[in-house]
């Protein structure tokens, strides 16, 4: 993946993690104030540290999310991001762009959920 379309990820992924700290903060009046307060590098800070003290009281779907969206961040500075863990083939763009920290493309994915539900009968 060229580094042009890489960015658009990253900050497709920067975008929903934001949203996604929005709606587990909004209404918080600490999380509120550091919204206000903070600039530029200093708006991440407070998003990370406020983050890692709220995760406590977030609901283990919105943890699993964030986990997600930050891994996802991660494999695009290895330079693993977009490749799907199962065959190693390229995620498709519309997948990525519709879940930009999904691991597998849509072929695997299914694959993925249909051993889960076999696993769970």
């Amino acid at each position: 993946m060229n580094s042009k379309k890489l960015k658009k990820f990253k900050d497709l992924i920067l975008e929903e993690k934001r949203k996604t700290l929005d709606e587990l903060l909004s209404g918080n009046e600490t999380y509120e104030a550091l919204k206000q307060e903070a600039h530029g590098d200093m708006a991440d800070i407070a998003f990370q540290t406020y983050e890692k003290q709220s995760l406590v009281n977030s609901s283990q779907k919105d943890k699993d999310k964030l986990e997600a969206l930050n891994n996802a961040l991660k494999r695009i500075e290895d330079g693993s991001y977009g490749k799907c863990i199962d065959c190693k083939e390229e995620i498709s763009e519309d997948r990525l762009t519709a879940i930009p920290y999904t691991l597998r493309c849509v072929n695997c994915m299914s694959k993925y959920e249909d051993k889960r539900r076999r696993e769970k009968m």
